[in-house]
């Protein structure tokens, strides 16, 4: 994998995200305030693309330890400074959303980048 290239991807997904509101959705849709916001906060949170040991407990049973976590080497892409981190998964291909203030970082939730952000 390279990581000029992934960065390079996870750019254009930025540059390029459409907001759409799912039909049938409950409750009310984002402003497309909070919508440039969240693209711009994103921008600014990228890094440079590093690889790392994370744990990813993306279910209930998992986050609470009772069938045994499992480590991925994924490759950090964006921190936001404030407890969250995004993570590229190459094994699965897609992006997970980690709580940075833990050792290792233990992701959550598994999607698009640009959703796994903004679900921060």
């Amino acid at each position: 994998m390279n990581l000029i290239e992934l960065r390079h991807q996870i750019e254009a997904e930025i540059a390029s995200y459409v907001y759409k509101v799912p039909e049938g959705a409950v409750g009310n849709p984002m402003t497309s305030e909070w919508v440039a916001e969240q693209l711009a906060e994103f921008k600014s949170a990228l890094v440079a693309p590093i690889l790392r040991k994370i744990r990813i407990a993306d279910s209930v049973s998992k986050k609470l330890g009772e069938k045994g976590s499992e480590y991925h080497e994924c490759v950090l892409v964006a921190d936001d400074r404030n407890g969250y981190q995004l993570y590229y998964d190459p094994q699965h291909k897609d992006c997970l959303l980690a709580f940075s203030d833990q050792t290792p970082p233990t992701a959550f939730l598994r999607g698009d980048a640009v959703g796994c952000f903004m679900a921060r």
